[in-house]
């Protein structure tokens, strides 16, 4: 599933993906969606962020519906300002 991904929440997506101090479910998140942004397939993306296919599934689809929120869903709201 390829989604749509601005210049400036591509920016924050790669800063996400390289930061050490993020989790690593946000990490892996915001890695899986610039990889779906390219039109990278799902089963490729799952071998990439080390996940299961079904569980890669549902993230571009969460991200179609909440955006930024969905790559920080479920960790700290400091994670939130660095957006």
């Amino acid at each position: 599933m390829q989604v749509e991904v601005t210049l400036e929440e591509t920016a924050v997506l790669i800063r996400w993906k390289k930061r050490s101090d993020n989790h690593v479910l946000v990490r892996m998140k915001a890695e899986a969606i610039l990889y779906a942004s390219e039109g990278v397939g799902i089963g490729i993306i799952a071998k990439m962020v080390e996940r299961a296919e079904r569980t890669v599934q549902e993230w571009p689809a969460d991200w179609q519906a909440t955006r930024m929120c969905s790559v920080l869903t479920g960790h700290a709201g400091r994670l939130i300002h660095r957006v």
